[in-house]
């Protein structure tokens, strides 16, 4: 530190200086990051100190300053280095090396009885700081606790201390909830420790106690010597002056009334001189009370000197003075039985010193030297210690030191360096870390495969920085295509170990809320409860209404109800505006007050998507059950295991399902042709209809069906369902053809299982659709025009449809489909029935009056896909369907990015008509004017849109393949309402 003599000279230059300070003009301002730069212009910049020793310089007192004035806001903020240090990588790394030391250790005592006895060593942490490190470290090494006896440890083979020089740092620590257990359980204490001060003794600060003097210690420091304090040396062999030392001068573009302010080092130059020194001189004895008298404390430096003037080469390096202190001092408490590890960026090797140069010195918010290793391992040799050293010179270094027995003393943490240090570079995982990111910078969310950033997050020791750097690849791609059901299974293994290595430090930083979200995305609401709770207690300060949102729509999905309405309720204590919160609640009373429900029609949606989506939504109570045959929905309901739901059949049936009162709602699933004689009768039994789209296969079907509504309409609530206009993904692949430019041409694949051979699906003898091939397909292609004008917002203009397949008129004639001889029931054939031709949409948004767009849409047995490929001026855009979800394929300039949507089906539907239902069910409405029409539903209005597209499709297939074109009517509100008013296409 800096004498008095050196602070009396700093202050000449400032008192005249401070007359013109006009004149601090100039460049060489060091940057945060960078390092601090040589001055041009002295003259021009006023002198804060001149052409001092480096280790007597102002710069220690600045960096002193920095860290008490800092304290945990240095990491929090990210000023100085922090994930290069405390990643779990390494500190797993760490842990196994320290591990087998303790057997190593103890195994010696064993063998060496004359040696005084020792029940635990200290594995002391010097320069905690923020903690991160402990909490790994400790972490990382109780994952051996199990084995501890196995491998004659005792049973607490150690007391880890995290110690620090700033006591604020050890207050923070010693305070932090995560710590809060590892002490009570005695693993864990901390000390306010200066490794320099040759008099300090370990004060433990929560038991109170003082370690021992000659406990065997484990010193672990990361990024400390490297800001010790430190000389600068020239070697010169053979000249008449040998040896120089360096002597500093630092500038500031402005005047500085305090010397020792650490805002300097930000803003600082520096220039550099070199001193003789005399050898025998420097060490002979003398007033050794100024820092650079270090010579006459400790003759094992002048060895090191020595050493390098042996080399026979010019050399210049810094000498870490302070390191040399600090293990002086390790090795009086540890009644020299130590063993350090010290990780740092350095010089590994005495040829990187070659020349004449001046030191460097690196500017990161606080300022550091490039540790001299070497010189390290040669002091450690002096005093008759080992070491070992990673052999990278371009990587963070790790250096471990022995000062416990002799090398055969010491195999097992040997063999544990060997592996984990030297074979594998430390910052491999930072390396690996920033390449994926550049891929992802410049690719996308899904450049890197989830399955190899799952690599990356597992050989990071499931770090929670991995998660944080790429939660939104993690995010884009935890569902189907691009993860598969065993992947999921491990995925929440690898989240439930992030979370737990999770050291809350920064603000905003919330690894339990990114777990939770990833849980909610696989559908383990159990395990996103347990993470949004933890978001909670982690960080208090930035609770928000979403949150406890969250919390809600997990309980209500688990059932938890109760637990469910009072999440909501805090939410709005929090947000009384916050609409989610008031839908959610409103939810979770529907929840406690369901809606009950019979299905009438066991057809292809109620068979494979909508009784299995409503029998599971907590809204929804099935009661009953309708079919043509009995023996048909017996068996279905059996299959089903569908307990306390009534079944009916028969016109007779059907008579008394509308006639019971409790029933409040009816999903039908009929041939659009029967839906005339089921949809009036419903109406008038008082119950609200979901049914499906379109109305009929007729335009003329779906105006009876709304005119028999409309007296209905202000009392019933009837939605009609279809997902090809309420796909999250379809509006996701709308939003991305806006950066494609105008769309030239649209193609589409679909291979649907017509479900035609009842053993197939089921065990009775029925088809389980109603249609027959031609109508089946025909409503594929329905549903794929509707997607088609979600994506790109251009309506229908014109339709030519061929029906094709030899196989076809045996399949509508007799229903018996393929030849029994063919056994291959997965593949497409070429006699399939199937739906070819082009369609002309509307192009409202680009120069071209219309787009053209192809399609084939064909069974295939046992396969169920979709593919939409849109050309634009830009690009192309595919869209695929894949399990449970949506993949959109961005091509630009032979780039090519993917993003993942799940498939909701038809949740948005049921949300809607369940929305709509409750609301009419239990909100009190002040009477409507006679006189006032009554609107139709959107979803109703489409539905009868879809019956003119139908109309158009089989109208052109009946007449082979001859085009249909639209035109647009105005509907006056006479009709159905004045939501009708809105354009129809129908066909002509």
């Amino acid at each position: 530190m800096m004498s008095p003599s050196a602070r009396s000279e700093s202050k000449e230059p400032q008192g005249s200086s401070a007359e013109a300070p006009s004149i601090f003009e100039g460049s060489g301002i060091a940057t945060v990051g960078g390092e601090a730069p040589v001055e041009q212009n002295p003259s021009e910049k006023f002198c804060v100190e001149k052409d001092t020793l480096l280790c007597e310089s102002v710069l220690w007192k600045m960096l002193q300053n920095y860290y008490k004035q800092m304290a945990i806001k240095a990491w929090s903020q990210d000023y100085v280095p922090s994930f290069v240090t405390s990643n779990s990588r390494l500190c797993r790394s760490y842990a196994r090396i320290i591990f087998n030391f303790l057997q190593d250790l103890f195994a010696r005592q064993r063998n060496t009885p004359d040696e005084s006895p020792f029940s635990r060593a200290i594995i002391l942490e010097i320069g905690g700081g923020h903690g991160r490190f402990t909490f790994l470290l400790l972490r990382a090494l109780l994952r051996y606790k199990h084995l501890f006896r196995d491998l004659g440890l005792p049973e607490k083979p150690f007391l880890y201390v995290f110690s620090d020089v700033a006591e604020a740092n050890a207050d923070f620590c010693a305070k932090h909830p995560a710590f809060q257990t590892l002490v009570r359980e005695g693993w864990l204490d901390f000390a306010v420790f200066d490794g320099n001060d040759q008099n300090a003794s370990l004060q433990l600060i929560c038991s109170k106690e003082i370690v021992p003097v000659g406990t065997p210690i484990v010193a672990v420091a990361n990024y400390v010597f490297d800001s010790l304090l430190t000389d600068g040396w020239r070697v010169s062999p053979g000249k008449d002056v040998e040896f120089h030392r360096a002597a500093v001068s630092v500038y500031s573009p402005q005047v500085e009334p305090d010397p020792t302010a650490a805002e300097i080092m930000v803003r600082m130059s520096l220039g550099w001189s070199w001193q003789p020194v005399d050898l025998d001189a420097a060490c002979a004895p003398g007033d050794a009370g100024r820092p650079s008298a270090y010579l006459r404390e400790d003759p094992n430096i002048r060895q090191v000197l020595e050493r390098y003037r042996a080399l026979d080469k010019t050399l210049s390096f810094v000498l870490p003075v302070g390191a040399f202190a600090l293990f002086r001092n390790l090795l009086r408490l540890s009644g020299r039985r130590l063993f350090c590890l010290i990780g740092d960026k350095g010089y590994p090797t005495a040829d990187e010193f070659v020349g004449e140069r001046d030191p460097h010195i690196a500017i990161h918010g606080s300022i550091s030297f490039m540790l001299n290793l070497h010189a390290v391992r040669l002091y450690f040799d002096a005093l008759g210690g080992f070491s070992m050293a990673t052999p990278y010179r371009d990587t963070f270094q790790v250096t471990g030191l022995w000062f416990c027995g002799s090398e055969p003393d010491m195999p097992r943490s040997r063999a544990a360096f060997l592996d984990d240090l030297e074979d594998m570079a430390p910052d491999s995982l930072i390396q690996w870390q920033r390449s994926c990111q550049e891929a992802v910078a410049n690719g996308g969310d899904t450049a890197v495969n989830i399955k190899e950033l799952i690599s990356l997050l597992r050989y990071s020791g499931h770090d929670a920085d991995i998660l944080l750097n790429f939660h939104s690849s993690f995010t884009s791609q935890c569902v189907q295509p691009f993860i598969s059901s065993r992947t999921e299974q491990d995925l929440l293994f690898d989240l439930d170990q992030v979370y737990n290595n999770w050291y809350k430090l920064k603000k905003g930083e919330d690894v339990a809320d990114l777990c939770a979200h990833l849980c909610m995305r696989l559908g383990r609401c159990d395990a996103a409860v347990k993470y949004l709770k933890g978001s909670l207690e982690a960080c208090p300060e930035g609770v928000h209404s979403a949150t406890f949102v969250n919390l809600a729509s997990c309980h209500k999905v688990l059932g938890n109800i109760g637990e469910g309405v009072r999440c909501c309720e805090k939410a709005l204590e929090l947000q009384p505006d916050y609409q989610q919160a008031n839908d959610m609640l409103m939810t979770l009373r529907m929840c406690e007050n369901p809606i009950t429900v019979a299905f009438v029609g066991i057809g292809y949606w109620t068979k494979y998507e909508a009784i299995h989506l409503l029998r599971r939504d907590r809204r929804i109570k099935v009661a009953a059950l309708y079919g043509f045959k009995q023996s048909e929905t017996e068996t279905f309901k059996e299959r089903l295991a569908l307990e306390d739901v009534d079944v009916y059949h028969g016109s007779a049936g059907l008579k008394d399902l509308l006639a019971r009162a409790d029933i409040q709602a009816i999903v039908l699933d009929v041939h659009g042709e029967l839906l005339p004689s089921f949809l009036p009768r419903i109406f008038e039994a008082g119950k609200h209809v979901l049914s499906r789209s379109p109305l009929g296969l007729r335009i003329a079907t779906g105006w009876k069906l709304i005119e028999s509504y409309k007296p209905f309409a202000s009392q019933l609530v009837w939605h009609a369902v279809e997902n090809s206009r309420v796909e999250d993904a379809f509006f996701e692949a709308h939003r991305l053809l806006a950066d494609l430019g105008e769309v030239s041409t649209v193609s589409v694949h679909c291979a649907t299982d017509l479900f035609l051979h009842a053993a197939t699906k089921g065990s009775d003898s029925s088809p389980c659709f109603p249609y027959d091939a031609k109508d089946h397909l025909a409503l594929e292609l329905l549903r794929c025009i509707s997607a088609i004008r979600t994506i790109t917002g251009e309506q229908l203009a014109s339709v030519g449809v061929f029906f094709g397949g030899a196989a076809s008129s045996r399949e509508e004639g007799s229903g018996a489909g393929e030849s029994t001889e063919n056994p291959k029931m997965t593949k497409l054939h070429r006699d399939a029935p199937r739906l070819t031709g082009w369609l002309q949409f509307t192009s409202k948004h680009s120069a071209n009056s219309q787009i053209p767009a192809s399609f084939v849409i064909t069974n295939s047995v046992g396969d169920n896909s979709l593919k939409y490929t849109i050309c634009c001026a830009r690009g192309t855009l595919m869209i695929s369907k894949s399990m449970s979800s949506w993949k959109l394929n961005t091509t630009v300039d032979s780039t090519t990015t993917s993003v993942a949507v799940q498939s909701i089906g038809h949740q948005n539907s049921h949300d809607a008509w369940l929305t709509d239902l409750y609301s009419s069910l239990h909100e009190k409405k002040a009477p409507a004017p006679q006189d006032e029409q009554h609107l139709v539903d959107v979803t109703v209005n489409a539905a009868l849109a879809d019956c003119a597209v139908i109309d158009a499709i089989l109208t052109s297939i009946q007449k082979g393949g001859f085009p249909v074109r639209f035109a647009v009517k105005k509907l006056g509100t006479d009709k159905a309402g004045a939501c009708c008013a809105a354009s129809v296409e129908t066909a002509v």
